[in-house]
């Protein structure tokens, strides 16, 4: 309902037509003879009006506002805000504020509205002004939610997107309104829903016993009697009193409810299945008095799952997204003092600051910011001489996007407590890595409520979710002082991007290589023969293509292009990357420089190549990273790292990295080596695996600081897995969200057909996993040229495991319907549904297969908070169960993989409803999660959120047709072919239409109710003396009674 500005109250449907009618007008001249002056602003509205749930005779709405569009005055909903400080104008007088000018009348008033004068005054006010940042001029459209010029407002109501909203608004309204009591007849419970609680999987699921809650029917009326003609369910195809997984029935036999008493109704409950589930009751009276017929309706729901469970992940607090304000600049900022711990490290090459240009800044997150950084701040061409500047251009505007996501951690009113010389601070959420602070970062601080300076604290140390750090000698504080506290953008790792960008002038054979770098054909087959007769890893002996990429390194002219080892999950790319560094040692002239993005896969490259000794392979550190953090993961490495007397890393003099064979490091610190002075050209080798995760200004660090003329460049990874994580929305649009090892590959010197084995190898021999678990993958991703070779040991383990849907087939799709929630304001989604199925599974497994321990599962969620609390209702038997984001499983396998989507949000009917998928809808990011599983792979979701991806949809499909099913089932056609032209917006739109089609034959089906005649209802009947009292008609079933 809405109200309209003469003050009645109506459905928004009918407001067109009332705006045309009599009553209108003549309410309207009524409100003007004793009201305020009226300002007919052509400002900006601050917001939608306030919506009417119930009709109102109050007179307190603004009075009319006619339209500036030159047509009827406008509704309520979508005029502009009086101002109602204005003087009182003379009764019976209007004015117009656009063109100035005061009519007597009404009628005079309206015809001045409709006049060329005041349409062409309205077009001019209306039109954009200097200031670009000033707010938008018009009317605020309550269906879209923005706000639309005065002067195009009448064609904004015409337009298909509007037309489908207020439709929608509509259709909802009349559901709400079903939704009221009416007519003396109120029903318990009167908020509009009827809700089981969370019900026992084990008490529910199979048990004889039926889950049922009464609903009380009063009528409150004096006089006359009301019959209760029929109860049905929405979902019931037949529609009757049976749906899907609820029924309902009146208890009794008379269908009569005299005045002044009561009636029961019971809703009973047979789910099939874990989850969610609702439905809608509707109860169609009829009202003997008046001969009337209406409709109250009541929301329905339930949910089978563990109380337990649900009280210990429910929200801490509802969810709030985050106010985020500009801060002010910190004008004055006193330093202070870097960790006492950490060991001097002189660097002969200074890494220079590379400031973001503030014209850059303000055109990038100005208006148009895509338009005015392409226009005024890219080159015109991407090439080798604009390399450099193109990505330095990206990256400056990455920082500022990394820069404002790290303000919106900052503190007001902390407390930072004295722990002489340093000081800690509590930091919520340190322990999510939200926000993600190492030592050596660096906080501001400031006096809250005061104007002095701020101090800059360097992280002296992280305990858990709190922080040491050290302030210069000037800051002091005593107990009971309270802070704003900021966190500061650590901005060495794009420094050294920039820096390395600026390197070695173009590289063309590195950075845009063609023909004329790798002139050479294949390696000569008996060369082949002897690299496969010295390998130190008598595994790769009988995979062709591991075999090929090496021979193809060792023997690839120095100064060539990059050789690309593309490796498939499971294909041993960083196997065949280690072999390939093993046999260039025989060398005794060669020097590697490895890295990789993450410490984790760094540690994995130095763990293969430890057994060539310490006195040959350093591992080289960040001064920043924790020790643990080493320990906890790889502890036989410490002997080949450099550690201080204080237990910090420490980077040992340039004499010392001399005489290393083989230095194993991040990208990021792949730039010491040329900070402490080593020269240009002195590795023979740069290898970088997991290449496609990084982005190429970052992979650049250790190439184009450290690669001479007649260095080789070998990257390993997969273009089809997860790329670069990028935070900006306007660099990935110029390419920095594609890493250079994909940029590479599309250029026609690493084309697979001709080149396989010169500057590129395919490897094709999967390793890791079931064929079956396999499938769906090598088809979608790998044009199917993979070829299963797991051992059988393993791949084959559980295939007779209690937890299939079928033996034989080790992939199981658990489908339920859960409710994707988040909490306080952070933005991640989690679902508790699914946390409980993910939870059983764990416990059935483990269980049943004692030769599986909690370190051969996996549990993977694409969202944190599902990964935080999933871990919370595991911790106390499975604290060895590793549960992470599929960016922390890249590279990692597990003998089973549990797939939680998260994404459960049924409200096909708004508008767009693609963002139900969040980034669940991401290939690489599918493809990386179902390929970690070595025997076993569950994924637990929603079939229908899910089933709006075309590639998900033919994953389960796939699921589907091998029978591993279970749980809710599919509601599509798994065997019709699936639509990636149309993709998730065709698939949206289909949801979109069946669920406005269901309102709409809902809406029909109780207009019809509503208007059929006396004579075609059922006859009443009569209550009597043998009516069965509500107490005795299901005593033997448990009620939950709703007073």
């Amino acid at each position: 309902m809405v109200v309209c500005a003469c003050g009645v109250s109506l459905k928004i449907h009918d407001m067109e037509a009332h705006l045309k009618g009599r009553r209108h007008k003549e309410l309207l001249a009524r409100e003007n003879a004793t009201s305020t002056g009226r300002k007919l602003s052509n400002g900006p509205v601050s917001g939608p009006p306030s919506k009417v749930p119930a009709p109102s005779t109050s007179r307190k709405d603004p009075a009319p506002t006619p339209s500036h569009n030159g047509s009827s005055p406008s509704p309520s909903w979508a005029r502009p805000q009086r101002n109602r400080a204005q003087p009182r104008a003379p009764a019976s007088s209007y004015r117009c504020e656009i063109c100035q000018i005061r009519l007597d009348n009404l009628e005079g008033y309206l015809r001045h509205v409709e006049s060329l004068q005041h349409r062409q005054t309205v077009t001019r006010a209306s039109a954009p002004v200097g200031d670009k940042d000033a707010p938008p001029r018009g009317v605020f459209c309550i269906f879209c939610e923005t706000n639309v010029p005065t002067h195009t407002f009448a064609s904004h109501r015409q337009s298909p997107a509007h037309v489908e909203k207020e439709r929608v608004a509509a259709m909802r309204a009349e559901v709400e309104e079903a939704a009221s009591d009416k007519k003396g007849i109120s029903i318990s419970p009167p908020d509009g829903s009827v809700d089981f609680g969370v019900l026992e999987i084990d008490e529910t699921l199979g048990s004889s016993v039926t889950q049922s809650v009464v609903m009380i029917i009063s009528n409150t009326q004096s006089t006359g009697r009301v019959a209760l003609t029929e109860i049905r369910l929405a979902s019931s195809a037949r529609k009757n009193s049976r749906g899907v997984s609820f029924s309902a029935t009146l208890v009794g036999k008379s269908q009569s409810i005299e005045q002044s008493s009561t009636r029961s109704a019971l809703v009973l409950f047979h789910p099939s299945y874990e989850g969610r589930y609702e439905d809608t009751v509707e109860f169609l009276f009829h009202d003997t008095r008046g001969d009337e017929r209406f409709v109250i309706t009541r929301r329905v729901t339930a949910i089978v799952g563990s109380e337990e469970d649900y009280d210990l992940l429910k929200p801490s607090a509802p969810y709030a997204k985050p106010i985020v304000r500009p801060l002010e600049p910190e004008e004055l900022v006193i330093p202070g003092l870097r960790p006492p711990t950490w060991s001097d490290v002189r660097f002969r090459n200074p890494l220079p600051e590379y400031p973001p240009p503030k014209d850059l800044i303000d055109a990038a997150y100005g208006r148009n910011g895509w338009k005015e950084v392409k226009s005024r701040f890219l080159p015109r061409i991407f090439d080798v001489i604009s390399h450099a500047k193109w990505f330095q251009v990206l990256l400056h505007i990455e920082e500022e996007k990394q820069r404002r996501n790290l303000d919106r951690y900052s503190q007001s009113g902390v407390e930072l407590r004295p722990d002489y010389p340093r000081y800690s601070l509590k930091v919520k959420g340190l322990l999510e890595k939200r926000p993600s602070i190492i030592v050596g970062d660096t906080i501001l601080a400031k006096r809250t409520d005061t104007d002095g300076p701020w101090f800059e604290g360097c992280v002296h140390a992280v305990r858990g979710d709190t922080i040491s750090l050290r302030f210069g000698d000037e800051f002091n504080t005593y107990r009971g002082k309270i802070f704003d506290v900021r966190f500061k953008l650590n901005r060495m790792p794009l420094r050294r991007m920039h820096q390395a960008l600026l390197a070695w002038g173009a590289a063309p054979r590195l950075t845009f290589p063609g023909p004329e770098h790798a002139s050479y054909g294949l390696v000569d087959p008996m060369l082949v023969d002897a690299i496969q007769a010295q390998l130190v890893n008598r595994t790769i002996a009988q995979d062709k293509e591991q075999l090929c990429a090496i021979a193809a390194i060792v023997n690839q002219p120095r100064g060539s292009a990059p050789f690309i080892i593309f490796g498939p999950p499971g294909t041993g790319k960083t196997v065949t990357l280690v072999e390939a560094i093993r046999q260039l040692l025989a060398d005794p002239d060669a020097r590697i420089l490895a890295c990789a993005p993450s410490n984790l896969a760094a540690d994995t490259i130095a763990l293969r190549l430890k057994d060539i000794g310490p006195s040959q392979l350093f591992r080289m550190n960040a001064l920043s990273r924790a020790l643990n953090d080493l320990m906890n993961i790889s502890p036989t490495l410490k002997p080949f790292c450099q550690i201080n007397g204080n237990s910090v890393f420490a980077i040992p003099p340039i004499e010392d990295l001399l005489r290393f064979r083989v230095i194993v490091s991040t990208c990021v610190s792949g730039g010491i080596p040329h900070g402490v002075g080593l020269k240009r050209g002195h590795f023979t080798h740069i290898f970088v695996d997991e290449a496609g995760q990084a982005s190429e200004p970052e992979v650049m660090i250790p190439i184009k600081s450290m690669a001479g003329d007649h260095t080789n460049v070998v990257l390993a990874g997969d273009i089809k897995q997860l790329g670069p994580i990028i935070h900006s929305t306007i660099s990935p649009e110029f390419g920095l969200s594609r890493s250079y090892l994909e940029r590479l590959m599309a250029r026609n010197i690493y084309n697979l057909h001709e080149r396989m084995g010169i500057t590129v190898v395919k490897l094709l021999s999967q390793h890791r996993s079931h064929p079956s678990i396999i499938e769906f993958s090598n088809e979608t991703f790998y044009d199917n040229e993979l070829r299963p070779c797991g051992d059988h040991v393993i791949t084959h383990s559980l295939l007779s495991s209690g937890v299939l849907v079928k033996k034989g087939f080790p992939v199981v799709f658990h489908g339920i319907t859960g409710r994707d929630l988040r909490e306080e304001t952070s933005p991640s989604f989690f679902n508790i549904e699914e946390a409980t199925v993910v939870k059983r599974y764990c416990e059935d497994l483990l269980d049943e297969h004692k030769s599986l321990k909690p370190e051969h599962i996996g549990i993977i969620s694409p969202y944190h908070a599902q990964c935080v609390k999933i871990t919370n209702i595991l911790q106390k038997k499975y604290k060895d169960i590793k549960v992470g984001s599929v960016e922390e499983f890249q590279g990692q396998e597990r003998r089973v993989i549990i797939l939680s989507t998260v994404r459960s949000n049924l409200n096909f009917v708004k508008q767009d409803i693609r963002q139900t998928l969040g980034f669940v809808a991401n290939k690489r990011r599918l493809n990386v999660a179902i390929t970690r599983a070595q025997a076993l792979l569950i994924i637990v979701g929603d079939p229908v959120v899910l089933s709006l991806d075309p590639t998900w949809r033919a994953f389960l499909n796939l699921i589907h047709k091998n029978g591993g099913c279970r749980g809710k089932e599919i509601d599509w056609d798994g065997n019709e072919a699936v639509d990636y032209d149309g993709g998730v917006a065709a698939y949206a739109q289909q949801r979109r239409t069946t669920a406005m089609k269901d309102m709409e034959e809902m809406i029909v089906r109780l207009r019809a109710h509503v208007a059929a005649r006396t004579n075609d209802s059922v006859p009443f009947q009569e209550p009597d003396s043998d009516v069965e009292s509500d107490g005795d008609a299901y005593e033997d079933t448990p009620w939950r009674e709703y007073d």
